[in-house]
């Protein structure tokens, strides 16, 4: 397994900036409320990682030549916002044996009967302002949507603990009163470091039914073995289902790539049973997926530079999250057209955004 990647450099550097910006007030002037073992107020080290304003364009909002609403059979499409409107966000924080966790939950207003829930983890040391597009859209879709903003320690690295800090986030939405949740259909996603450590939650915890891994990188810096596994060895006894998005732009170059070859979404897709699928996106980098990179700063100045715009990369993402969801939490098979069938391939393969593979 090879060192974590070179983002680690820039995080020390960028650290005690970001904590100096901490804030714990919620994003679109909401109120935060929490229940059980979790408080309203977010610890600075974890409210530094939920920095920065709500101002990112929706992907939603930029999906102007895609059809709106439904398609046949009243399926409806996941690169546009769903039919439920999005609760203002709840932020708590979620103490883990003294760890102080800060989550961020999205949710729909007026959806009828138990929910599903989809957790989310951002990349290496980014803040889960920079993936609320794609919370959003699950939540238009009928989803609880959780942002977790686990500990990514600089120092005393340890994956197995940031994979506890995904599921404690599970525990505590399906156990609060809230919006009523279906603890039987939980479902995660990452990117980068996040990506692994969804998938690392999976093989620890059988309520994760469905993973979906945003240009994952399964790699450690100064960390053991037993406290950061090389996780896509594990992926043979994973049954259940996944799909990986992911570039090639970082596979190789620099000190030390952003997304090694070795160590990126394909290496955890080699070794996934069915059904699983991997999307290359072209011309995108490890950092196209955020929201809004123009806004990530020199975190993201790091990795090789895209040629893709930001905004089609996102927008082609979110629009899977939804798609993936939709089929593999909710159970509805013409959502296949929009991962690998006809949609796919019509959307992404032949306009050259993306190549597919699938099994």
């Amino acid at each position: 397994m090879t060192h974590c990647n070179r983002l680690a450099l820039a995080a020390i550097v960028l650290s005690a900036a970001c904590t100096a910006g901490a804030s714990s007030t919620p994003v679109d002037g909401s109120s935060s409320s929490g229940a059980g073992n979790a408080s309203s107020q977010m610890g600075a080290s974890s409210a530094s990682l939920m920095e920065q304003s709500s101002s990112v364009t929706p992907a939603s909002s930029r999906a102007g030549s895609l059809s709106s609403g439904s398609v046949s059979g009243g399926t409806a499409d996941p690169a546009v916002a769903g039919p439920f409107v999005v609760a203002p966000p709840l932020t708590a924080t979620i103490d883990l044996s003294g760890a102080m966790v800060a989550v961020e939950e999205f949710a729909p207003q007026g959806a009828v009967g138990a929910r599903p829930v989809v957790i989310i983890a951002p990349g290496f040391r980014l803040p889960v302002s920079q993936y609320r597009n794609y919370a959003r859209r699950l939540a238009s879709h009928g989803f609880i949507a959780v942002l977790v903003a686990y500990d990514a320690g600089l120092f005393n690295v340890n994956h197995l603990q940031n994979a506890r800090e995904l599921l404690a986030a599970v525990d505590w939405v399906t156990s609060r009163n809230g919006v009523p949740v279906d603890a039987a259909r939980v479902g995660a996603m990452g990117h980068s470091l996040g990506g692994k450590l969804a998938l690392h939650a999976a093989t620890l915890d059988p309520r994760i039914k469905a993973v979906l891994g945003v240009d994952p990188v399964d790699g450690a810096m100064g960390c053991s073995a037993a406290n950061c596994p090389d996780v896509s060895d594990l992926m043979s006894s994973l049954v259940i289902s996944t799909g990986f998005l992911g570039e090639r732009t970082d596979a190789t170059g620099g000190f030390q790539p952003c997304a090694p070859a070795a160590d990126n979404f394909l290496s955890f897709y080699a070794g996934t049973p069915p059904p699983s699928f991997a999307v290359t996106v072209s011309g995108a980098n490890h950092m196209s997926f955020l929201d809004d990179v123009a806004s990530c700063g020199f975190l993201c100045s790091f990795c090789n530079a895209a040629t893709a715009p930001n905004a089609q990369v996102n927008d082609l993402s979110v629009a899977y999250a939804a798609a993936f969801f939709l089929r593999h939490l909710q159970g509805d098979a013409a959502y296949d057209a929009y991962l690998v069938g006809a949609a796919a391939q019509e959307r992404y393969v032949l306009t050259g955004q993306a190549t597919l593979q699938n099994r």
